[in-house]
């Protein structure tokens, strides 16, 4: 009788590390599974606190469209056109955050300036998740980047224009004047590129 006890007893001693090593790798896999879990929330979270922003301000410019008046960016001495503007409370995990372009084509992580579809797009992407488009009314709504011109005292369409980026984190506050040149309504963006960190 006493064989057949110290016999369970070292069966019982041998199955503790064995007993171990499964808690262990249960332990391993439940915390691996939390932090998918609060990985994907935290992308899903920056991605809608971005999309009801970018809601937002679409909505803002499609009255402005509707009932603004246009700034000609030709002429020299005329008032500013209707203005609207929108704070973006970008995450920290914000690739970038466009209006007028798609900045990254090819999905290579290289991003290019430029237009889309006649810049009537906003584009936005976090990492690890996937890029997020708006496309918007052609005839009604054409981002441009703008500039400042300091002999002009004015704001003026960049370049033969193109796009305006974001890839800043914290609160940022996009300004968008309605102008029009050569008859066509264009959204000048104010390129100011100014930041709050995050509270």
């Amino acid at each position: 009788m006493k064989t057949s006890i110290k016999q369970l007893d070292t069966v019982a001693a041998e199955m503790i590390p064995i007993r171990m090593i499964i808690s262990i790798a249960i332990i391993a896999a439940i915390g691996a599974l939390v932090g998918v879990a609060y990985w994907n929330f935290s992308i899903t979270a920056s991605e809608h606190q971005v999309e009801n922003d970018c809601s937002a301000l679409e909505s803002q410019l499609y009255t402005m469209i509707g009932s603004g008046v246009a700034r000609d960016v030709d002429e020299i001495n005329v008032g500013e056109g209707t203005m609207r503007s929108q704070t973006f409370f970008l995450p920290d995990s914000l690739i970038y955050l466009s209006f007028g372009v798609d900045p990254d084509p090819d999905n290579n992580g290289v991003l290019e300036t430029g237009l889309t579809e006649n810049g009537a797009i906003i584009c936005y992407q976090a990492s690890g998740g996937s890029k997020h488009i708006f496309w918007l009314p052609k005839d009604q709504m054409r981002f441009r980047e703008g500039s400042y011109d300091t002999l002009l005292s004015k704001w003026v369409i960049n370049g033969d224009g193109q796009g305006y980026i974001l890839t800043g984190s914290g609160k940022s506050t996009v300004l968008c004047e309605l102008v029009e040149k050569n008859d066509e309504l264009f959204i000048l963006i104010h390129a100011t590129d100014t930041f709050e960190p995050s509270p």
